[in-house]
């Protein structure tokens, strides 16, 4: 363990424990959260955990209901559309605005993430997926030039990531959803920037209609 991960605070690292936890479903949206259970599990103080559950709350993981505790936050379909429309409006963008900027070995590097999908799609595994996705179009967000479109898409990550966890059942397969970033791919090397447009919104809004017919996710 290296000394950047032994000064990051206790209340950081049982923080992401728990956001990984809620990522792969072992803690589902909507479940309640308990100071003193927590606390046990983990061998810390319960202000410990009240400053990790305050982390949470703050990227609206978590909301504190008054009198009652400390719950899992869930999706609306107001919270999912939102979320689409500021996801297709950033990304086409800075997609645009990236293609200028894409070499060779930024390829090769998305290349190698495509096959990491691959191989987590032959291994059925959903949430490692989604990582690599977001892992994927951050890649290429960064390489835009509006530094303004970054600060705002890194200060989402959040709540995307969170986003995706609702997909898996509105994919016909682990392969379509691979497709999607293999074909997403090849539309960036075309480097026209109508086929990269007209790619990256419909692959944001793949499953956009069956998604916004759950009232509640």
């Amino acid at each position: 363990m290296n000394d950047t991960v032994l000064q990051e605070p206790l209340s950081h690292i049982i923080a992401e424990h728990l956001r990984q936890r809620i990522w792969s479903k072992d803690i589902h949206f909507g479940d309640r959260l308990v100071e003193s259970d927590l606390a046990e599990e983990f061998d810390v103080s319960r202000s410990t955990i009240r400053e990790a559950l305050r982390i949470l709350e703050h990227e609206e993981l978590v909301m504190n209901k008054a009198r009652k505790g400390t719950y899992v936050a869930t999706f609306s379909k107001h919270d999912v559309e939102e979320i689409i429309e500021l996801r297709t409006l950033l990304e086409t963008e800075a997609f645009m605005q990236a293609l200028p900027h894409l070499e060779e070995q930024h390829f090769k590097t998305l290349n190698q993430m495509t096959e990491q999908m691959k191989v987590k799609t032959d291994e059925e595994n959903w949430n490692d997926l989604f990582d690599l996705d977001m892992q994927f179009h951050g890649y290429i967000v960064h390489l835009c030039s509006n530094s303004r479109i970054i600060k705002i898409y890194n200060s989402l990550q959040i709540q995307i990531r969170t986003y995706l966890v609702h997909l898996d059942q509105y994919y016909s397969s682990f392969q379509s959803f691979h497709k999607e970033h293999v074909d997403l791919l090849a539309a960036l090397l075309t480097k026209d920037s109508e086929i990269v447009k007209e790619k990256v919104k419909n692959h944001i809004t793949y499953v956009e209609e069956n998604l916004l017919g759950v009232h509640q996710l």
